[in-house]
């Protein structure tokens, strides 16, 4: 083995010998101080300085894409900052409002958070988050600041599953505010409610305010329910109907009120 490998620098010892004599050179040049060398040495740097550019963009690529994550996840947790921001705000308003409508209204209330909703083939509802302990029960009446939505049905210690006005079961006894006029309220599939078998002589006009009549055991009177949309006469019958817009929209609805007492 070791015959092999004289034999192999024996055989190649003029380029090792030139190999070995360009690496000394470049040490002693590299270790010289003098100026010129210096010089040299400077230009020898700039010649072989392509060998560092691929290291040199690695790891500004690397960089770039460390900060571009950064800056993605700044937005991000700005964005929802701003979402946050904006939901506390929207909520003060509408408790400004609350604590507005309990100062204004005679009736005795308790404030309550919709916590679910429920949508079904036999009932439209939502969920209360107050209960027996709050002195709720069965058919009292809930509203929210801007009208009628609707009634409690089942009552348990801290929640309240209440019957609101889109369900197609509900109905509601309602009068119209400036002629006056009785009727029954029943909602439809598309969002309004309908009053029929109204007298074709009553003169109701778009726009007027419907209210609750009053003449029932659960609803309280004069609570806005809506207005009227649209007026829809037959010449060859006796009686007319109303399409009513609703004030309330219980699709937004977060916050209510339970009429304790009236």
């Amino acid at each position: 083995m070791w015959r092999k490998i004289l034999s192999l620098l024996f055989d190649f010892y003029d380029y090792l010998l030139l190999v070995f004599l360009l690496i000394l050179s470049f040490i002693i040049l590299f270790m010289n101080e003098a100026p010129q060398i210096r010089s040299l040495q400077g230009d020898i740097a700039d010649v072989f300085a392509f060998v560092h550019y691929p290291g040199m963009w690695i790891n500004d690529l690397s960089g770039l894409l460390k900060e571009n994550e950064e800056l993605k996840q700044e937005n991000l947790q700005l964005k929802l900052q701003n979402i946050e921001f904006k939901e506390a705000y929207l909520e003060n308003q509408r408790l400004k409002r609350m604590l507005g409508f309990m100062d204004s209204t005679h009736y005795e209330i308790i404030p309550a958070k919709v916590i679910n909703r429920g949508t079904s083939p036999a009932m439209n509802s939502i969920l209360l988050n107050v209960g027996k302990r709050q002195g709720i029960k069965p058919n009292m009446t809930v509203i929210s600041t801007k009208g009628i939505i609707g009634k409690t049905i089942a009552v348990g210690d801290k929640t309240t599953q209440c019957q609101v006005f889109t369900d197609v079961n509900f109905r509601l006894s309602v009068k119209f505010q400036s002629s006056r006029v009785l009727g029954i309220a029943q909602w439809t599939p598309n969002g309004s409610a309908l009053v029929r078998e109204i007298p074709g002589t009553a003169k109701i006009k778009p726009g007027e305010l419907v209210l609750t009549s009053g003449y029932s055991q659960i609803y309280p009177p004069n609570i806005i329910v809506g207005e009227v949309i649209e007026i829809i006469k037959n010449e060859n019958e006796p009686y007319q109907s109303v399409i009513i817009k609703t004030s309330a929209d219980v699709n937004s609805l977060e916050e209510a009120f339970v009429i304790l007492s009236y």
